[in-house]
């Protein structure tokens, strides 16, 4: 019985620590949904929403107008960001193969960007030649600094630990054969 009870003080924080971990990088919030570009339609998502100075993700999908099928070979995807308070600055980088999801193209500016409101502009060229630079704009907030959560986290997997140490010495103690 008291392995149970261990295995359920020690899983629970576990499973929620899962799952911070998994919903971590999803595809994100929808921008531009097939749009037209070229010879190609441009999904694009952007993660976390808001996206902020420390963490600002791009997701964007290639697909085929005819077919509606994803092109995931045989195109490179560029990402583009200009601060519009000052549009000297420009960030642009070939998104990879996301790690999410391989029919996805993901570009990280993590710890690139400034706060304000940024343009971002998506284009791809591969063997069907090249589109036309889609664009939207979107706000960029401060870093979110410490995460308080984690440490909360920490501190209820401590407080397990030395509860169910401390519950199994308390149970040691008293199955002692008494001297007679």
């Amino acid at each position: 019985m008291k392995l149970r009870a261990i295995s359920v003080f020690l899983g629970v924080p576990l499973l929620f620590i899962i799952t911070l971990v998994a919903d971590a990088h999803g595809t994100g919030t929808p921008q531009l949904l097939n749009a037209p570009a070229g010879p190609y339609l441009l999904s694009v998502w952007t993660d976390p929403d808001p996206l902020r100075t420390d963490e600002a993700h791009v997701v964007v999908a290639v697909v085929e107008p005819a077919t509606q099928e994803f092109i995931v070979s045989d195109v490179v995807v560029t990402v583009r960001l200009r601060l519009l308070a000052d549009p000297t600055v420009e960030l642009a980088t070939t998104a990879g193969s996301d790690d999410t999801n391989r029919l996805l193209f993901a570009a990280e500016f993590n710890d690139q960007v400034t706060p304000g409101r940024w343009q971002v502009g998506v284009s791809a060229a591969g063997a069907r030649g090249a589109s036309d630079e889609v664009t939207f704009e979107i706000d960029v907030a401060p870093a979110r600094g410490f995460n308080w959560l984690w440490l909360g986290v920490g501190g209820l997997a401590a407080a397990v630990l030395l509860w169910v140490l401390a519950s199994m010495r308390g149970g040691a103690a008293r199955r002692r054969p008494r001297a007679g």
